[in-house]
């Protein structure tokens, strides 16, 4: 599943999707199918379906864990699917599950896999793929999202929250670990009226008794689930586990994700805990090599430190020399590119030989680029005084087409970064280019006037002939003379709560940045 975040956060977290389970026994008891040996949804559901009535908590479990795992693989196109058959089938073992579920039937160990199974599916369904299996799980847990109703899924949950509370204490770490995970993935947080308290209020308590039990993976899915809109910060969780980390961890055992998604979670939750950050940093620009972070944990990372303002001239160091001796940026999406160059200029750490990387690796993937990527990336070079001509004139073509789906931050932020760098481009400022501008006049900000001021003052030097219209060019006089700005800081917070939204995803968790399988962090 995802890597996270954050973003967004940055990026968002670099998906943990909880940690992996263990079905080699799925058919410990002799009312359970053997699905091990199925190797399709086609294969499995009529199995299951035709044992749906006998099958134990165990196996239900394994069920829902294997049915998120075929639904990755592509369509079996030998076995087309009767759609109303498989439908039905679903729906009865949903209804035997959640039956189940409600009568106590259920351990702490088998809640925790079914929810973390569902909320993978939920996951992946909500990507709308074009096979018929996941269009049916759609319907079926979401069917009601679009009206405003409450879902199959945050019914089923809220059964697996009432089951889990009256046994709470025997969670493991693992298992505690998961369930919160899988709540935080499908976004929901009931609330018990006995008291007022939210079941993630209920686990935080738990989890903090257990903390010496969690590995770092079960650190990070916790830490992640509690970032979530929906779920209230538990007072002191954050805290209680940066202390339990820098008094108790020598960090050795944590691999690149689980570091990444760690401070990204800190980030995005606005918690700070300087000394986690300052061993996270030391940690991190020390190792031998950063091989175990890929590209996505790497930007979450320079993501965290400079949203927190805690910023470390030796972390940001390491990870610039580490990224330019890569042989190739083929790995880093346009939002990772991004992402780092925006970084380094929020944090104004100067690295030429890095901007210089960057902007090569962008240059070559411009197309893939949406016009928050191109905002960002080029906002980013000219605040951190990297006057790349040719970044610019190369973006002219990708910023003309993408001009109608640019918002009116983008759009600012473009026209000022060309400002600064004094990039003419023609191509791209025009009519059509005027256009954008006039269509967003009621929701510029102050700031963005005063951005788009620089650029119509920039214009009029070049004798473009290409004027701002009189009644916007006078609110960005009225916006510029109202107040000096720093340019090189102006659009820092604006663009970093935007950067919090692509990010943290996530990441779903832990994001928008996914790996499949299941030992990455979301």
């Amino acid at each position: 599943d995802k890597q996270v975040g954050g973003g967004g956060g940055g990026g968002g977290m670099t998906g943990n999707s909880g940690s992996s389970i263990v079905i080699s026994s799925i058919s410990s008891s002799s009312r359970d199918p053997d699905m091990r040996n199925c190797n399709s949804l086609e294969e499995m559901v009529p199995m299951a379906y035709a044992h749906a009535e006998s099958m134990s908590p165990r196996g239900l479990s394994a069920f829902w864990t294997l049915t998120s795992k075929f639904l990755r693989q592509q369509p079996n196109t030998r076995n087309p699917v009767q759609t109303s058959q498989m439908e039905h089938q679903f729906k009865t073992i949903l209804a035997h599950t959640q039956k189940a579920i409600q009568s106590s039937a259920f351990g702490y160990r088998d809640l925790a896999t079914t929810s973390l199974g569902l909320a993978k599916i939920v996951k992946l369904v909500r990507r709308r793929g074009r096979s018929k299996p996941r269009q049916i799980l759609r319907d079926l847990l979401l069917g009601n999202a679009a009206n405003g109703g409450p879902t199959k899924t945050h019914t089923l949950f809220r059964s697996i929250a009432t089951a889990s509370i009256p046994i709470r204490e025997d969670f493991d770490a693992r298992s505690l670990s998961n369930l919160i995970y899988a709540f935080g993935v499908v976004e929901c947080v009931p609330m018990f009226e006995d008291d007022g308290s939210t079941f993630f209020e209920i686990l935080a308590a738990e989890a903090v008794m257990k903390l010496e039990d969690f590995r770092p993976q079960e650190l990070s899915n916790l830490l992640w689930a509690y970032t979530k809109d929906d779920a209230p910060l538990s007072a002191g969780l954050f805290r209680l586990v940066a202390d339990h980390i820098t008094d108790h961890s020598t960090l050795k055992t944590y691999n690149g994700q689980d570091l990444a998604n760690i401070v990204w979670a800190y980030a995005t939750a606005k918690e700070s805990h300087p000394k986690l950050s300052q061993k996270m940093a030391s940690h991190i620009a020390r190792l031998d090599n950063l091989d175990a972070f890929n590209s996505q944990a790497l930007a979450n990372i320079l993501w965290a430190y400079a949203t927190s303002q805690e910023s470390s001239t030796e972390l940001f160091g390491r990870v610039a020399r580490h990224i330019i001796a890569l042989d190739s940026l083929e790995g880093f999406t346009p939002q990772a590119l991004s992402i780092t160059a925006w970084a380094y200029a929020t944090s104004r750490q100067s690295s030429p030989l890095l901007f210089e990387k960057l902007s090569g690796a962008a240059i070559r993937r411009q197309y893939d680029f949406t016009s928050q990527n191109i905002g960002n990336f080029l906002w980013s070079h000219a605040t951190n005084g990297q006057m790349d001509e040719r970044l610019f004139t190369s973006f002219a073509p990708s910023v003309s087409a993408l001009l109608g789906s640019c918002n009116n931050q983008e759009l600012t932020k473009i026209a000022w970064a060309y400002a600064v760098v004094n990039v003419p481009a023609p191509s791209l400022f025009d009519d059509a280019f005027l256009r954008a501008c006039l269509k967003k006049e009621e929701e510029y900000t102050r700031e963005e006037l005063g951005q788009l001021h620089r650029w119509s003052m920039w214009q009029e030097g070049l004798e473009s002939g290409y004027p701002l219209p009189s009644s916007l060019r006078e609110k960005c006089f009225a916006a510029a003379t109202s107040k000096v700005s720093e340019p090189s800081s102006l659009q820092a917070n604006s663009v970093m709560s935007e950067l919090s939204d692509i990010i943290g995803i996530a990441f779903d968790g832990p994001s928008s940045f996914a790996v499949e399988n299941d030992q990455s962090v979301r």
